[in-house]
């Protein structure tokens, strides 16, 4: 059973693969630039309706947060 805090702290793209953490996309070097990006944003996304639906769920601010600093290392080069 995947506990509350796992579930979103784990992602799993339909093409690119799973993923248990922003850093483990940015490490991920099959991946172009523009695939991180795009796994990233996916994974916010789909995180986006849990924000809106509980906004005080910690776990998801924090999987939230951590891709808003890979995506952020990643559009300054720095992966």
């Amino acid at each position: 059973m995947v506990t509350e805090p796992m579930k979103h702290a784990h992602f799993d793209h339909p093409k690119h693969g799973s993923y248990r953490s922003p850093e483990d996309v940015l490490g991920d070097d099959r991946l172009s630039a523009t695939q991180k990006q795009t796994v990233l944003d996916e994974w916010r996304s789909s995180l986006q309706h849990v924000l809106h639906d509980e906004p005080e769920a910690s776990n998801v601010r924090s999987t939230s947060d951590s891709l808003d600093a890979a995506a952020e290392r990643l559009a300054a080069g720095k992966i």
